[in-house]
């Protein structure tokens, strides 16, 4: 009796240059993330961040109590800005 090894093969693919790596079996089109780079996942929710901030200044002019509240924030940050520079 032969016995054949037969050897499973996983197809490596990156979209962005390694920075994500995805994994997917030969013939399939389903595939799963295998890695991704962690500075990859600081830069999206930086990117998230700062799209809830534009959000939040786009309320500014029709919410009386964010623009207040940001008013407070600008001289917070203004104050802030005067003691670090001194």
């Amino acid at each position: 009796m032969e016995v054949k090894k037969i050897t499973e093969v996983t197809i490596y693919e990156s979209p962005d240059g390694g920075r994500t790596v995805y994994a997917r079996r030969p013939g399939s089109t389903h595939r799963e993330l295998h890695l991704r780079d962690p500075e990859l996942d600081k830069e999206l929710a930086e990117l998230k961040n700062q799209e809830k901030w534009q959000e939040i200044l786009a309320l500014r002019s029709s919410n009386s109590e964010i623009n207040h509240l940001l008013e407070q924030v600008e001289i917070l940050y203004e104050l802030s800005r005067k003691s670090n520079a001194n």
